[in-house]
């Protein structure tokens, strides 16, 4: 495909090779994608992240791809730029199909200087791609870290309305981590619960290379990793020490957040399309997942099914995660409908298709009684209870993206598939702003396609800053009321993943499979 699927799926196209022996191997190969690198770890012009319990080694993490040919090995340099002298070369291992790591020992003398970092990856093409970052080495860097609330879901709550909070998280960032799950990470958001970090990969190959992982929010230390049966493509959650994710394959984990160790597991049946993109959430003790006839609530302790959606059917996948609005549980499919259901029982309640409802996959935040929803061009606030649509703003602008907008007091802001991010003035539903993002490095959001802006993760402000990873590969900080970047971080590879905060500290994820923690510093 030469642009993002109806269930927004990459723009791709698969390799596959079959050898003497009938085995075959498969691997996508995204679209549009020139020689390229980028130096994630350590970031330029910051201090070095680095530990004394890994013996004071410099993590090194690059993440590089090139849409042709593959990446071949990717090659160091470190020095000091003061006399040229040369400290260390050696090559990079790869992590992920996007990502090379490895680790380089510094000699306790350039303790307090700036070093120069210079790697370079070599695509199986003839072509290479170079990039520097100039970083400070200091040794015993202690970044003071303020203890904030969990974050138990996507925007922290099952009404997903975390994205205003009260985080202390300031401009410049200090990348305090870095860590790798060795697969791609798509639209599962990480959660911070109980000082943990917990993530979950995809894999569209055939080695089904997919976890749910946890890390230590302090260190990024990894605690314990579960494989999947298939592919966690979006949201998990986390309460009473469970974390709960459902796979492709249409299977639902319940796992202790403590050791990883599975508690219960159910099979989620979807009858006529067993596929699963959505995501789920829980609140009060009760997993709310899967979609059409397969949405159906479970006793988060135990497992047991209290009730099963039997009012409608989904139709092509989607990209929702389940909203909990009151007594109202929101769900949707693509081209099928925005569908309001009985939390208690999961009786249809109402089912909106008409004004582009039909075409979508965002979720709602459910705010002051109301929910608030992007969907094909237009905004829409509805009421829960009805699915009654109080207003309506069509946008010069795709928005059939998974981005949930951030209602603040004075705007309304989400992310789009071709224009970057948006802000409306609440009042008035009027333009207010435009943050403008590069072209997507991977197009997802259905039929967008080179050279396009897509924005598919939801808007998280923290001390009048909104932070927003892009398909592009940057996570921008915009100031929240003129829509003016103040910041923004090349990682490299998309960004589908809504960013978490605790406190005063970050946590990203990348497509490249890496999680990184920032803190202000």
């Amino acid at each position: 495909l030469d642009k993002g699927g109806i269930d927004h799926s990459p723009s791709s196209f698969r390799d596959i090779k079959i050898d003497a022996n009938d085995h075959l191997t498969t691997q996508l190969r995204y679209t549009f994608i020139e020689p390229q690198i980028a130096i994630v770890s350590p970031m330029k012009n910051q201090a070095a992240p680095i530990h004394p319990e890994t013996g004071y080694q410099l993590p090194v993490s690059v993440n590089t791809y090139n849409s042709q040919a593959k990446t071949s090995s990717v090659s160091y340099l470190l020095s000091n730029p003061e006399d040229n002298r040369e400290i260390a070369k050696g090559n990079l291992s790869p992590l992920t199909d996007w990502n090379w790591s490895g680790n380089i020992q510094i000699p306790a003398n350039e303790n307090g200087k700036k070093l120069n970092l210079t790697v370079t990856s070599s695509f199986n093409d003839g072509k290479e791609a170079t990039a520097t970052s100039q970083f400070l080495y200091q040794k015993d860097f202690k970044p003071v870290t303020i203890t904030g609330k969990d974050w138990n879901t996507l925007l922290q709550n099952a009404s997903h309305s975390g994205g205003i909070n009260d985080s202390q998280i300031k401009l410049p960032l200090q990348l305090q981590w870095t860590a790798n799950t060795g697969s791609n990470i798509f639209m599962a958001s990480p959660l911070i619960v109980g000082q943990k970090v917990f993530i979950a990969t995809t894999d569209d190959n055939t080695s089904l290379n997919t976890y749910i992982c946890a890390f230590d929010f302090h260190s990024g230390k990894q605690l314990w990793k579960f494989r999947t049966e298939n592919s966690v493509k979006n949201t998990i959650a986390c309460e009473n020490e469970i974390v709960v994710a459902q796979d492709a394959s249409c299977n639902l984990y319940a796992l202790d957040a403590a050791s990883g160790k599975p508690l219960w597991q159910q099979y989620i049946n979807l009858k006529n399309y067993p596929y699963l993109n959505e995501g789920l959430t829980v609140d009060k003790g009760i997993v709310y997942a899967g979609i059409g006839a397969g949405l159906s609530a479970y006793d988060l302790k135990t497992g047991k099914v209290i009730w099963t959606n039997t009012d409608w059917k989904q139709r092509e996948g989607s990209t929702t995660t389940l909203t909990i609005a009151g007594d109202v549980l929101i769900s949707g499919t693509q081209w099928g409908g925005l569908y309001g259901n009985d939390i208690r029982t999961g009786k249809q309640l109402w089912k909106l298709s008409d004004n582009g409802l039909g075409n979508r996959g965002a979720s709602p935040v459910y705010k002051d009684g109301k929910l608030w929803i992007i969907s094909s061009k237009s905004f829409f606030v509805i009421e829960p209870q009805t699915g009654k649509v109080l207003q309506q703003k069509e946008l010069s602008a795709n928005l059939d993206v998974t981005s949930t907008p951030l209602i603040t007091e004075q705007e309304i802001i989400f992310g789009t598939a071709d224009r970057g991010v948006f802000a409306l003035d609440k009042a008035t539903l009027f333009n207010k702003w435009r943050a403008e993002t590069l072209p997507s490095l991977v197009y997802t959001a259905p039929y967008s396609t080179t050279p396009q802006a897509g924005v598919e993760t939801s808007p998280v402000a923290s001390q009048g800053v909104i932070y927003i990873g892009a398909s592009d590969g940057y996570l921008y900080a915009i100031d929240r009321t003129t829509g003016i970047i103040k910041d923004k971080y090349n990682l490299g590879a998309p960004i589908f993943s809504t960013v978490a905060v605790s406190g005063n500290r970050m946590i990203v994820c990348d497509f490249a499979g890496n999680v990184y923690c920032f803190i202000s510093k």
